[in-house]
């Protein structure tokens, strides 16, 4: 995938200024690091590196659809 497209922007973007004392707010960044993490993929890259594979790709999401989020319900 190119540099420009705004799925790599949305993964590579870090944004500025802080936020305010207290428990931290969950954001999407802060929750595809922990499914990434879940799935033992150390790095972006390795996730890409995954991701090229289509088959391995939906098997790998799959699962971590099925399983996960049960604080979702």
């Amino acid at each position: 995938m190119e540099d420009t497209r705004i799925c790599t922007t949305a993964l590579t973007w870090q944004p500025e200024g802080k936020r305010k004392v207290g428990r931290p707010k969950t954001t999407w960044r802060r929750t595809t690091e922990k499914e990434r993490s879940e799935l033992g993929w150390n790095s972006w890259v390795s996730a890409r590196a995954v991701a090229r594979d289509r088959g391995k790709w939906k098997q790998c999401i799959g699962a971590l659809c099925a399983s996960g989020h049960e604080e979702d319900r």
